[in-house]
Order: C-alpha cells, then structure tokens, then sequence
C-alpha cells in the first residue's frame, strides 16, 4: 500500500476500521508526518469545512498517529486548532475531546506546559477543551514529565483567578483534578469553591473530595499512574478500533436502548441540570456526526 492510498484509506469513514492502513501508516511514519502535520493545520484555520464533510477523519487518525508519534511539531498545531471558541472544535472531534484529548495534548508537549496553560487560561476556548487541557497536567504527572508539586503550584495560582465567571465549568475540572492529586495543600482553595458555589456537585462532591484527599500523595500517584486514563497515546490501533463508527449497526442497537432526554433530567437535581443538558446535547451532538463515539 503506497501512501496516496494510505491517506486515501484513512481521509473518509468507511464504515470499517481500516487497520491495515494505518499499521502502514506507521510504518511510513517519516513521510506520512508532514502530511498530517499541514492538514491539521490547514483545518484548525478552516473548521468550517469539516462541518460540511461529515464522513471525513483524516483529521481523527492525525491526532491519534500524530500522539503516538510524540511529534512535537504537531503541539501548537492541536493547541490551536482546539483555541477556537465555541462548539465547533467539540463538533468535528466528537468525543474526543472529553475522552482522550488530554492523552494527546500530553503526548506531543514533552515537559513545556506552557501552551497547555494558555489554552487553560483562554476564556474564548471551550469549556470542555480547557477542562481536557487541565486534565492533561495529570497525564504528565502520572507519566513523571512533570511533578506533582509543580502542577500543585499552577492549580494555586488557579484558584486565585478572579476572571473566570461564577459558572465556569473550570471551577468544577480544578476541584476534581485536586482530589486526583490528594492536593491537601490546596484544601483551604477547594473548600472556599464549594462555599462559593462554584462547583457543579452533580459531578463531584464535597464528600468526595475529602474522601479523595484522605488517600495520601503516594497512594494518590499510584493511582493516577494506574490509571489507563493518564497514559500516553501508545497504540492508535487499539485506541481507535473499538469506535462506534466502524460498527455502526451495532452502535444503532445501543442507541435505541439509551435513555430518553426527559427521563435523564427528571432525576437530576436542580443544581446540576444546567451542565447536565449542556453535557447531554454535546453527546447528542457528538452522536449526530458519528464520528468518534466509542464501544464501552
């Protein structure tokens, strides 16, 4: 298989996991690199585009391949092409934003954070972006790129930030990310956030940070280093065979069988409905262009 026929294989979904393709795609790693590279960032300038070309993926497997690479060149490349604001970074990635972006953010970022905090930090990015740029900290933390205490210190600085409104999904990802750490340090920030009702406890609670910052730091390390979730990009192939997408009359019978809207908001307490349907229609729209959408 040559690379015209590679790229060919990989630009459109297809229905079916094209293995073949992309195994030879890292085997053409040298030459298919660029290639993913300038289309990456001839997207992120044009996202609109996608939005019109549902069946492309080119840009999915360039994530994927690109992380598995560690190519550094790709590191702005992502970080821009997530800076844009609104939905539509969320739109043509599916979900990979709330499933694995922080693996490839900290796939292609070596040990400079710096993008990383600026895409934390943007206020016109979205909110799920920042959330998977914060969590991306974790990855680095749990792979030993970066410390615990150097992360701990940036999430201090974080909690004085006075810029951010009062419901900014932010608040919510740095108060979790904290527990992940047993960030006791931080415990005066944590609790001043629930006090201030700043954290949206349909996803976290107060009892269960505290539960969480009762582990102990190493403990807590060993956890996130266990943790699939705080690995690096490794294998695009099992990253990506089990999607929805190349399954898609086996996707079909699960959807049929998922709850109705109505009835997920009828049990959701108040205080957490707002994010709850905010979640639920980036699902729905997540499933509409049946991108990405993973087996469980």
């Amino acid at each position: 298989m040559q690379l015209e026929e590679i790229l060919l294989e990989l630009e459109n979904n297809t229905k079916k996991f094209p293995r073949l393709a992309l195994e030879r795609a890292i085997e053409e790693r040298e030459a298919i690199t660029p290639i993913l590279l300038s289309t990456l960032e001839r997207l992120s300038n044009n996202l609109e585009e996608l939005l019109e070309k549902e069946e492309y993926i080119l840009h999915l497997y360039a994530l994927y391949l690109l992380a598995q690479f560690r190519e550094p060149l790709a590191y702005p490349i992502i970080i821009n092409f997530f800076s844009v604001p609104g939905e539509m970074a969320l739109d043509v990635t599916g979900d990979i934003v709330t499933e694995d972006l922080c693996r490839i953010l900290a796939s292609v970022s070596g040990a400079n954070i710096e993008p990383i905090k600026q895409l934390i930090e943007n206020p016109e990015a979205n909110e799920y972006i920042r959330g998977a740029a914060l969590e991306s900290l974790l990855v680095l933390v749990a792979q030993e790129v970066i410390t615990r205490e150097e992360v701990i210190q940036y999430y201090a600085e974080l909690f004085s930030n006075t810029s951010w409104g009062k419901d900014d999904y932010i608040w919510t990802n740095l108060v979790s990310n904290s527990a992940e750490l047993c960030a006791t340090e931080l415990k005066e920030e944590i609790d001043r956030a629930f006090e201030e009702d700043l954290v949206e406890q349909f996803f976290i609670s107060q009892k269960n940070v505290n539960d969480d910052l009762q582990v102990g730091t190493e403990a807590a390390l060993k956890k996130l280093r266990e943790n699939p979730r705080y690995s690096f990009i490794e294998d695009v192939i099992s990253e990506m065979k089990g999607w929805a997408c190349f399954y898609p009359e086996r996707f079909q019978k699960l959807d049929n069988r998922l709850i109705k809207p109505e009835e997920v908001t009828s049990f959701i307490p108040k205080k957490g409905k707002n994010q709850a349907k905010k979640k639920k229609k980036m699902q729905e729209q997540s499933r509409r262009r049946n991108r990405t959408k993973k087996n469980k």
